[in-house]
């Protein structure tokens, strides 16, 4: 399972390991063809990240390049086509995920939007000085512009560039991995908790059951983790200990009264939670390493919100509509001094407010609260975002520009005097690394 972080660090080692190979005069088409996918996926990402995509000079030269005019038919350059599928890859994530692109802010996705603009800088200015090596700075003046106007991301702190929604997962929908298990039963949990005739409360029990299981296995493994120092270990204990106490809670809300029930079967649904129970306790959670498991648990029980919200919401409707049933104790009709063998039981529906089905409703909620506070706890602790700093962060003014300690340092240490072909010589280089660093 990839995520959005990963996808960007390799994204940003393949532009920054583009170099000129061989003739250059020969490698400078080959990279032009390479920037017509290029283009096109980055259009294609870039613009949902941006609320006004039709007001920027650089979404015209992409355009411009996606079409290429006058580029000879041929093979792309190998290094700037793999660019090129990375970036459609980021592209497949972001797009299967709208709801969570426009729910993280204008400010994660533009920070999100700047690492994908330092990416491009660097190949365009690889691709430029293969033009400028072959003496066709003509054919390479869109790239260059492209350089320009990416510039300026580039030279931003890679800590600056964090987004939240780098959080985002790639998920395979097969029983086979814990992530994509949940995000199947997840599917059949919606068809089953919002059709009153297939909700049981078998169902609900075992949703309930699996949702506990899951937590429980999260916290264990945020534990090992920050013994291991693979985590800050403050994040992760407290997620861990939400985690634990969600389980607590959905344990709790999956014992239900044995005088209370709800008939009918859910076969789809039995098979779905059995299958997530069967990867969290078997070779699809066990195989992967430790740093895997927490990437997989993570995205496994923000998915499970949802189904907790089903769950929750279905409780509620059976509690408040009668479709629960609760027995009570058939009155002893023998003499005096009989004594029965056995109780007996009667059946009948519960009425709005009977205070088991309260109850039932009060656990099913507070279970609910617990699993979305430990997962935003995780999301922090497996992969913690850069928020904003508001007034905690000094705003200076240095040689007449405010400056930011956010940015750079305001009070830099006194430096000896280096030679001047040194000095810039090790700004050079160090502008490099700053621009297209992960």
């Amino acid at each position: 399972m990839a995520t959005v972080d990963d996808l960007l660090r390799t994204l940003h080692r393949q532009a920054a390991g583009l170099r000129p190979v061989g003739d250059t005069a020969r490698q400078l088409p080959a990279h032009l063809r390479g920037w017509m996918p290029l283009a096109t996926n980055a259009l294609r990402v870039l613009e949902p990240l941006d609320p006004r995509p039709d007001d920027r000079e650089l979404y015209g030269l992409l355009h411009t390049l996606s079409q290429s005019p006058g580029i000879r038919s041929g093979r792309a350059d190998a290094g700037v086509a793999r660019v090129a599928l990375t970036v459609g890859a980021l592209g497949d994530v972001l797009n299967s995920a709208p709801e969570a692109v426009a729910h993280a802010g204008q400010v994660q996705r533009s920070r999100l939007q700047a690492s994908i603009h330092a990416a491009l800088h660097a190949t365009a200015r690889r691709t430029f000085d293969i033009a400028q090596a072959a003496g066709h700075e003509r054919a390479g003046d869109t790239v260059r512009k492209v350089a320009q106007a990416t510039e300026l991301a580039a030279l931003l702190p890679p800590m600056a560039r964090v987004s939240t929604l780098e959080r985002l997962t790639v998920t395979r929908l097969t029983p086979d991995t814990v992530d994509g298990a949940v995000q199947l039963w997840a599917g059949v949990a919606e068809q089953t908790f919002h059709n009153f005739r297939l909700v049981t409360g078998v169902a609900l029990q075992d949703a309930a059951a699996t949702l506990a299981l899951l937590s429980l296995t999260a916290a264990d493994t945020l534990q090992q983790a920050a013994r291991r120092n693979m985590l800050d270990r403050g994040p992760a204990r407290e997620a861990a200990r939400l985690l634990a106490e969600a389980s607590d809670a959905w344990r709790a809300a999956a014992t239900w009264p044995s005088r209370v029930q709800l008939g009918g079967r859910a076969y789809e649904h039995q098979q779905a939670a059995r299958a997530v129970r069967e990867a969290l306790t078997g070779p699809p959670l066990a195989r992967l390493t430790l740093r895997q498991q927490t990437q997989t648990l993570r995205a496994a029980v923000s998915a499970a919100v949802a189904i907790g919200v089903l769950q929750v919401a279905a409780v509620a409707a059976a509690a408040e509509r009668g479709g629960l049933w609760i027995a009570h104790e058939r009155p002893n009709l023998r003499p005096p001094g009989v004594q029965r063998r056995q109780v007996k039981l009667d059946w009948e529906t519960m009425g709005w407010g009977h205070p088991a089905g309260r109850h039932l409703t009060d656990q099913a909620h507070a279970a609910h609260q617990a699993l979305a506070a430990a997962a935003e706890a995780l999301d922090q602790a497996v992969l913690p975002g850069a928020p904003l700093r508001g007034d905690a962060g000094r705003i200076e003014l240095v040689g007449n520009r405010i400056v930011a300690d956010w940015w750079e340092t305001i009070e830099p240490a006194t430096r000896h005097p280096r030679p001047d072909r040194e000095v810039s010589a090790r700004g050079h280089r160090a502008s490099v690394d700053r621009g297209i660093g992960r």
